[in-house]
């Protein structure tokens, strides 16, 4: 997830990915070496689906029964049950690979007590194959269903909300789903916080990797982006924020209204109520001409403690740009909560962070390292987000290593000796950094013993190639999700040679070489 936890002096375990109807997962052409380890994924569920049959929309009993044969505007044959899950090795029930989500429009009301009585608008490509629209939802109340501004028949077998399409429809469909829910702490399997956090006046959203699903019914997977529109109405005395544009600044009356084109995964959305104030900064001149507009969030009355770190983004987007490319996103901020500690979220366009942890006005080590390494995830992460779960280490380790290259260009902590340091722990056995385990998702080799394999990329391809490398990454499939194999084509394409040894050795090895390439 994007969140993170504080390790020791020599390495912070950080926890922590164009809106278009796009395959689910992007899967190019193997590389001729350097394949992940052997475990197949998971297959879907396809048969003896709970679809319900009855006219009744709001009878959400389910039963045995599929979906019977019937005429379709799209196919002459019988519909088939969905496909449930999209083949992720680590979360095979997260998303639909029949479903491809082009946006969602949320209108939330938070009552006094933390409830959610909610909206949600979702327009969908579904495959024409089947009559069900499948999507991710966890203890939710769902308490009507309409397709196309009509009732329709819908059954709660959780982890699904599977809803039956009408025999005649187009390939893309609007589904509104009214909704409640209780918030209440999650955790998920990898051990880290998940969902709708609630606190005490106020609470935020930790997505990664399948939290959302706990507060809203989605398509809940990385490989799935889309357009969003938050309409939130908070308790009086609160704001609430979201990310994108603010279209309405609200009030006891008005809902606040974000509105986020970009495309954007589940796992990355931001939503923010409490005793908060929302500012703009000056913006941020882009090195491609762009202004880059800058707005945060802190606890109200607080501003002069959060002003360091909001100074310092300007300085950390021109380090960077020359590096990784042109910043890739149309606007950027920071988000400081109460209730979060020792953890941060690259939450798209406005990275959060615990308003605890900046308490004292200065940035330090750590300070500097949390901001630097969600502004990397930016490039790696947002802009380009991972296809699979498995595909983490395309955020973790590149943002890690982000961070290192920031905190070597402050004097803080220098390049080449931290990376001998961090390649020393890598000599034990442990989990390749590219086929994580799900407890070991966000585990040290993703982070800075991850960066360890980029680094030792870089000491490979030599620095311009390298950098080549990443900026083409951004620039090539910015608004998408990509796959490790896209990621090792595109070097190898680079690089002008066969790199797949060094990823068998580098990337998908547990004990590492002691020596990085000369």
């Amino acid at each position: 997830m994007a969140t993170r936890t504080v390790g020791a002096l020599i390495g912070v375990l950080c926890v922590a990915v164009s809106c278009s109807v796009s395959p689910a997962v992007s899967v190019s052409s193997e590389p001729s070496r350097a394949v992940p380890p052997s475990n197949e994924p998971t297959p879907s569920p396809s048969s003896d689906l709970p679809i319900e049959q009855t006219d009744d929309p709001t009878d959400t009993t389910p039963s045995s029964t599929t979906v019977p044969a019937s005429s379709s505007s799209t196919t002459s044959v019988a519909p088939r049950d969905p496909e449930l899950g999209v083949a992720d090795v680590l979360f095979p029930d997260l998303g639909s690979s029949d479903v491809d989500v082009v946006s969602y429009a949320l209108d939330i009301v938070v009552e006094d007590d933390g409830r959610l009585d909610a909206t949600i608008v979702v327009v969908a490509a579904v495959d024409e194959a089947t009559n069900v629209l499948a999507l991710d939802a966890v203890g939710l109340d769902i308490d009507s269903v309409e397709i196309d501004g009509r009732p329709a028949a819908f059954a709660v077998s959780e982890p699904e909300l599977l809803i039956t399409l009408g025999d005649e429809r187009d390939a893309t469909v609007e589904a509104t789903i009214e909704y409640s829910v209780q918030p209440e702490r999650a955790t998920s399997a990898t051990g880290l916080p998940i969902g709708w956090l609630p606190g005490r006046g106020h609470s935020y959203v930790l997505n990664e990797p399948d939290g959302a699903r706990t507060w809203m019914p989605s398509n809940d997977h990385p490989s799935d982006k889309a357009e969003w529109r938050f309409e939130v109405q908070p308790p009086p005395g609160s704001i609430a924020v979201a990310n994108g544009e603010l279209l309405q600044r609200g009030d006891d009356e008005l809902s606040w209204i974000w509105e986020q084109t970009e495309p954007m995964p589940t796992y990355l959305v931001q939503v923010i109520v409490g005793d908060y104030e929302f500012i703009e900064s000056d913006p941020v001149e882009s090195v491609d001409g762009r202004t880059i507009p800058l707005t945060h969030v802190y606890p109200t009355g607080e501003r002069p403690v959060f002003n360091p770190a909001i100074e310092t983004i300007g300085e950390q987007i021109a380090f960077f740009e020359p590096l990784f490319g042109p910043y890739p996103l149309d606007r950027y901020g920071l988000a400081f909560v109460d209730g979060l500690s020792n953890l941060a979220m690259e939450t798209q366009g406005r990275s959060m962070f615990g308003a605890a942890d900046f308490a004292d006005g200065r940035l330090g080590f750590f300070q500097e390292l949390l901001l630097s390494h969600e502004l990397g995830h930016q490039w790696f992460g947002n802009a380009v987000s991972p296809a699979t779960w498995t595909d983490i280490w395309l955020n973790e380790s590149f943002a890690t290593y982000s961070n290192w290259l920031w905190l070597d260009h402050i004097g803080l902590q220098r390049l080449d000796s931290f990376a001998r340091a961090m390649l020393a722990q890598r000599q034990g056995p442990g989990e390749p950094t590219g086929a994580p385990s799900v407890e070991g998702m966000f585990g040290f080799n993703r982070y800075d013993g991850g960066a360890v394999v980029v680094h030792a990329l870089r000491q490979v391809m030599g620095d311009d190639p390298f950098f080549e490398l990443l900026t083409s990454w951004v620039a090539d499939n910015g608004g998408s999700s990509r796959t490790t194999a896209d990621f090792i084509e595109l070097a190898n394409a680079v690089h002008e040679a066969d790199l797949g040894s060094f990823f068998d050795e580098w990337l998908y090895s547990g004990a590492l070489p002691a020596e990085y390439p000369s």
